[in-house]
């Protein structure tokens, strides 16, 4: 989720954001709201559920998403990204970072030049969301058949701050506490 989230993160989850669950079987009790297009959604990872993943939410049930040549497209509509800088980190050396507005959320994302990302036409079946990292040309995510459609009993939560970081090989990254999530 890199440039949204930064090895070190420690984030802060609204489980009551969507849905309000039984302990211990899950079962929904009351629908606060649905989760929408462009949220920062924590789920279970549908290959093992004990393992808790954090991706992008681009696609709702029904709808029809594109990721070709490093261009998103929901339902024919292209979302429009642009360039913002360099990254600066050793571990992503060559990436560029990019703002791309979803539902009025406004982003960064990060895209490398010399690196191809997963193509392909999805079409997000009921019950199921499409969920992207924002580190696009190295995110396992909904173009893979592992984790896929991210089904909606496995949503957590929605991720709101940034409540520490500290990666335990560097000193903590005191300015990023309590930055929200967007």
């Amino acid at each position: 989720m890199m440039p949204t989230l930064e090895k070190g993160d420690f984030i802060l989850v609204n489980k009551f954001a969507y849905n309000l669950r039984m302990p211990l079987t899950g079962a929904t009790i009351i629908t606060n709201k649905e989760p929408k297009r462009g949220d920062v959604v924590v789920f279970d990872f549908p290959c093992d559920r004990d393992i808790k993943y954090i991706k992008r939410l681009i696609g709702l049930p029904g709808d029809e998403i594109t990721y070709k040549n490093k261009q998103l497209t929901i339902n024919g509509e292209s979302i429009i990204s642009s360039y913002d800088s360099v990254f600066r980190d050793p571990k992503q050396y060559g990436s560029h970072v990019y703002n791309e507005v979803i539902n009025e959320i406004d982003h960064r994302l990060l895209l490398t030049p010399s690196r191809r990302g997963r193509e392909g036409v999805y079409s997000v079946p009921e019950g199921s969301y499409f969920m992207m990292g924002d580190n696009r040309d190295n995110s396992t995510d909904s173009r893979y058949d592992c984790p896929g459609f991210v089904p909606s009993d496995h949503v957590v939560g929605s991720a709101t701050r940034i409540w520490f970081n500290w990666d335990f090989s560097t000193f903590p990254k005191w300015n990023r506490i309590g930055n929200k999530i967007k």
